[in-house]
């Protein structure tokens, strides 16, 4: 509720309400994929070789906190990544702190891209050997949440689970 507030009144010009928008209802979205998970079985994972459902969930959060605080604004990280990381990898995370910490990353980067003008969106970064815009990072962002949700609910199948009902904005 808050966010939508904050979107509505500071939203600064088409591009940050409707990212803000479709990143609130991505947001709702992949918290109910995170719900729907019984929490003995964060640990699951599809094979060897893959992240647990909670590990993804922790990467996706990771994902969003580095790269707002690195290339959206220019700092590092105000916490360790790698502890959180280091404490899903061993279970030592519960449902509910595996959420919360997935839930405060959506709204970092909510926050973050809120603080960015038209200006800001337009400055040109390198980015992992290449160059980026502020604003095709924010994309990237929204892709990389698409991506790992949709392999949560590949998850979620195969306990047979039903997904939730997309939410698309």
């Amino acid at each position: 509720m808050m966010l939508m507030s904050l979107i509505k009144t500071n939203a600064q010009n088409t591009f940050h309400s409707d990212v803000l928008e479709k990143w609130k209802g991505m947001k709702s979205y992949t918290l109910e994929v995170a719900n729907l998970m019984p929490e003995d079985q964060y640990s699951f994972k599809p094979v060897t070789d893959e992240n647990s459902f909670a590990h993804q969930l922790i990467h996706m959060a990771n994902n969003m906190t580095n790269l707002s605080s690195k290339f959206l604004l220019g700092k590092e990280p105000a916490f360790d990544l790698k502890l959180a990381e280091n404490k899903v990898k061993e279970n030592k995370m519960s449902k509910t702190e595996v959420i919360t910490y997935l839930s405060e990353a959506f709204d970092f980067t909510a926050s973050t891209i809120l603080k960015l003008s038209n200006e800001n969106l337009e400055e040109t970064l390198t980015f992992w050997g290449g160059t980026a815009t502020k604003r095709k990072i924010i994309l990237l962002l929204n892709d990389h949440q698409t991506h790992h949700r949709g392999q949560l609910i590949v998850y979620l199948r195969l306990k047979e689970i039903k997904p939730p009902k997309y939410i698309g904005w």
